[in-house]
């Protein structure tokens, strides 16, 4: 992913013309992403990490075949919800207090709230992006928005999945103290937590390591 946050911006949504997203879809993501982007320094650094998951989401999804749009869409928007994160511990560096982590969680039912209505099927996709973890959250899921079939459902449950993935792997080069002292952990220790935390997607984790879609 591009380091530059110009040439970041600018790849997304280039991205969007590759996938042929409509100009009113354009429109509502840029609306979307608007809090995140104007509000604060700390929602700038979410908009931004955003934009990477959502850009890593669909290069996983077009790896394996997925479709690669819903990837974007919900990569793009699943922290939404940080938009209405006290900045307080959004901005927080240091290793969050269990009361913060607590209200931080809340992000994801925020950021679905926000997205229902419009774009219902990232909506139900980007709530899943935190249950794949060790307490895992929501935890429990809201209905569905309309009558899916049984396949629709899985794949619902399965580009959540590769959101998370592309989630987990943007956020483990953050600087924090979150792993101990406050430092950027080398791509070694990157590797290493991806297969320690994605234990189900070993494979996959290899296979996009070896795809240069992951690199050291």
């Amino acid at each position: 992913m591009p380091s530059d946050r110009n040439e970041l911006e600018r790849q997304f949504w280039d991205t969007c013309e590759e996938l042929h997203i409509s100009d009113t879809n354009r429109s509502i993501l840029e609306s979307f992403l608007a809090p995140l982007r104007n509000k604060d320094a700390a929602t700038y650094f979410h908009y931004l990490h955003s934009l990477r998951v959502g850009l890593l989401a669909r290069l996983i999804g077009r790896f394996i075949y997925h479709e690669e749009k819903p990837l974007f869409f919900a990569g793009a928007l699943h922290d939404l919800g940080k938009c209405q994160t006290p900045l307080e511990i959004l901005g927080k560096t240091e290793s969050w207090t269990d009361e913060d982590q607590k209200t931080v969680q809340q992000h994801v039912m925020d950021g679905y709230r926000l997205i229902r209505g419009r774009l219902d099927i990232t909506a139900e996709i980007m709530v899943w992006h935190h249950r794949f973890q060790v307490n895992g959250y929501p935890e429990e899921l809201p209905p569905p928005l309309h009558k899916y079939r049984e396949s629709m459902k899985l794949l619902i449950c399965e580009y959540g999945r590769i959101v998370a993935l592309a989630d987990v792997y943007d956020a483990l080069h953050r600087a924090d103290a979150k792993f101990g002292e406050k430092r950027r952990l080398t791509g070694e220790e990157i590797k290493e937590k991806m297969f320690i935390f994605n234990p189900d997607r070993k494979k996959l984790v290899t296979a996009l390591y070896d795809s240069g879609i992951f690199s050291l």
